[in-house]
């Protein structure tokens, strides 16, 4: 009984991940929902609720359409643990990443593995980039292993 509901928590999820990320891709012209599906993979051994803010980590902040994705939703469809987590995970446009932004992230046990999870995933790519990007993003998170440790 509960992997069949487990089931279809992950799968509302992963919908809802596709929806909220339609057309988006990634700075090589990926997918995004491949990106998300990667992070999730990675803390899913960890437990389902970090399997599910994986894929929904980037929902609110990228998601222009709050008829599909706001914090009422996340909490209705997957309870306020998961909702919680996004929205730790989630940068305001006026907060400083170093200073605001991280250590809310990492003050969250979920949005804390998701977000190493996140960088691991994002660092391993960094190779494909070109040469701008990459000095610009291996800097902003070698200050993310400094502080918080490897991703």
């Amino acid at each position: 009984m509960t992997q069949g509901k487990d089931r279809d928590l992950r799968d509302a999820a992963l919908e809802l991940a596709r929806k909220a990320h339609a057309r988006q891709v990634d700075k090589l012209g990926v997918p995004y929902t491949e990106h998300v599906r990667a992070v999730a993979s990675a803390v899913a051994h960890l437990g389902l609720n970090f399997e599910i803010v994986g894929l929904l980590h980037d929902s609110l902040e990228d998601c222009t359409d709050r008829s599909l994705v706001s914090m009422e939703i996340l909490t209705e469809r997957f309870g306020s643990e998961i909702a919680e987590a996004v929205a730790a995970m989630t940068k305001q446009p006026h907060e400083d990443y170093d200073t605001q932004y991280l250590p809310r992230v990492m003050s969250n046990p979920i949005a804390a593995a998701v977000k190493r999870a996140d960088v691991a995933h994002n660092k391993s790519r960094l190779h494909l980039l070109d040469p701008t990007a990459r000095s610009r993003l291996a800097a902003k998170y070698s200050g993310f292993v400094t502080r918080f440790g490897d991703a």
